[in-house]
């Protein structure tokens, strides 16, 4: 049974995730996975006083988390591990430093929460994300329907997605003006779109999505001419609901409003995915799909930079390690100069 909660140690986890938030400017999505981390390790040891910490603690918890499994009853993935225990790490280093508890932890101490070396490198590898190909994409926005103006939205928003590879979070937060149809960009400025870590982005349509295009100003054209919307109104308004008698509700236009939450968009896209009869990959998988097709297909290094700051990514290298990945026959074909037989065939 676990026991109850030690209140000394909620207060110095409660002051820790406070430095986190507002010294270290940490996101509440990764303020909730170290909340998590930090109870995790807390249940596990038994909720003991974190001033009388020791090395063994940290050697026994590194020890729990290599058979712990997953709801679903899996072992934890050694990235997972490593998140866990980098929160740890950090929260002893915090702790060294803290009256009452300076005098027995010492920043040393913290080095006993890594993984080994075979594991970090492990944790370290970027899996190989699901992401569909150029014709998917395309078959999939060309099978999207285009009925009423509900459809022309979420077929504009699919549009964009493939043009771009936007995040799904500064999606939701476009302007009108922020799309400029004949300069074929997006100007993501972080006082009004909610780009990661606030970063100020110019994003360019990408070659090959003539048909996107298309779709993205005919749904332009809609908000320009028939809902007389401005140029500071949403790009991709929410979907207004009213109530229907006692059957509920139903779907009854637009709200000028951006939507307070991703799910419609990565509902839509995996609908779009669905029905084309395709697997259903998330919003985030755009950004996979670009990157790799240009890392299989450009023809310079400057072609390869220039996709990684159409990604808002800093360095080239983020690129190459998170959405670089080349397959077997891609890493033959371009080593060896040759086809492998099956692709002959």
């Amino acid at each position: 049974m676990t026991k109850r909660p030690n209140e000394k140690n909620e207060r110095t986890k409660r002051d820790f995730l406070n430095y986190r938030k507002h010294a270290k400017q940490l996101s509440e999505k990764t303020l909730d996975r170290e909340v998590a981390a930090l109870e995790r390790f807390d249940v596990w040891n038994g909720r003991k006083d974190f001033a009388k910490f020791h090395i063994d603690w940290a050697m026994g918890f590194r020890a729990h988390l290599e058979q712990a499994k997953t709801a679903h009853g899996k072992p934890l993935g050694k990235s997972t591990q490593r998140a866990i225990i980098a929160t740890l790490r950090e929260f002893v280093i915090w702790l060294s430093q803290q009256d009452g508890f300076r005098r027995r932890i010492r920043v040393a101490d913290a080095e006993y929460f890594r993984l080994s070396l075979r594991d970090e490198a492990e944790a370290r590898a970027a899996p190989e994300r699901p992401a569909p190909s150029i014709k998917q994409a395309q078959r999939a926005l060309a099978t999207m329907p285009e009925e009423n103006p509900r459809d022309l939205r979420d077929k504009a928003i699919f549009a964009l997605l493939c043009l771009t590879g936007i995040r799904v979070g500064a999606l939701i937060t476009l302007k009108i003006k922020h799309v400029d149809l004949e300069d074929k960009s997006v100007t993501q400025n972080p006082r009004e779109v909610a780009t990661k870590r606030g970063k100020s982005i110019v994003t360019f349509f990408s070659k090959g999505f003539k048909e996107a295009e298309e779709v993205l100003g005919k749904w332009m054209a809609y908000l320009d001419e028939a809902a007389l919307y401005s140029p500071d109104d949403p790009l991709f308004p929410a979907t207004a609901l009213e109530a229907e008698g006692t059957d509920g509700f139903k779907v009854s236009g637009f709200q000028r409003r951006n939507w307070t939450t991703t799910e419609p968009v990565r509902r839509l896209v995996n609908a779009a995915f669905k029905n084309a009869g395709l697997e259903a990959f998330g919003p985030h998988s755009f950004r996979h799909m670009l990157s790799r097709h240009v890392a299989r297909n450009c023809n310079s290094v400057a072609e390869l930079v220039a996709t990684s700051q159409n990604l808002g990514h800093t360095d080239v290298l983020t690129t190459l390690r998170s959405y670089g990945h080349i397959n077997r026959d891609d890493q033959r074909r371009l080593v060896t100069g040759e086809e492998s037989d099956e692709l002959i065939e």
